[in-house]
């Protein structure tokens, strides 16, 4: 199974990262999107808590229409080139419909820019990382070391 994962992952042009149970900050990304939707189902299920799953679509809606500070676009249009409203609107009001070139075209100009919004936002979370940063310890071979055994099971 894991051979299949990592083709399809080298397929799509994607990496695979690992991250630990114990330290769920090494997965920032999922910890944001986790936040947010937690938000959001707080917000909408504040006198009717038994019901939260009813809210779900509504919190998915929600967080796929944001505007994320990161790329200036909001997942929706990341991955449809257009953006939604919160009440769907399903009537074309368009006359012309976009031939699939312009529409290709319209996507990837999309994704250049998210692309190069997400390595400036990268670049400036890097620079803020690396002012709390510090040298690590440097062992030598034969130096006494200490190891935590809290999470080996």
């Amino acid at each position: 199974m894991a051979s299949f994962w990592r083709l399809f992952l080298k397929m799509l042009g994607c990496s695979q990262g690992l991250s630990s149970a114990y330290h769920p900050s090494t997965n920032g990304a999922a910890e944001r999107t986790n936040a947010m939707v937690e938000r959001y189902l707080r917000s909408y299920v504040m006198y009717q808590q038994t019901k939260w799953t009813d809210f779900i679509p509504f919190a998915e809606l929600a967080y796929n229409n944001a505007v994320h500070s990161s790329t200036g676009y909001s997942p929706f249009f990341i991955v449809h080139g257009m953006e939604i409203g919160p009440i769907p609107n399903f009537v074309s009001t368009q006359k012309d419909p976009i031939t699939m070139q312009e529409w290709s075209e319209k996507i990837q100009q999309g994704w250049d820019s998210v692309r190069t919004a997400l390595k400036e936002s990268t670049s400036k979370m890097k620079m803020q990382a690396d002012k709390k940063r510090k040298e690590g310890n440097t062992f030598k071979i034969g130096d006494t070391v200490y190891l935590s055994t809290n999470t080996l099971d």
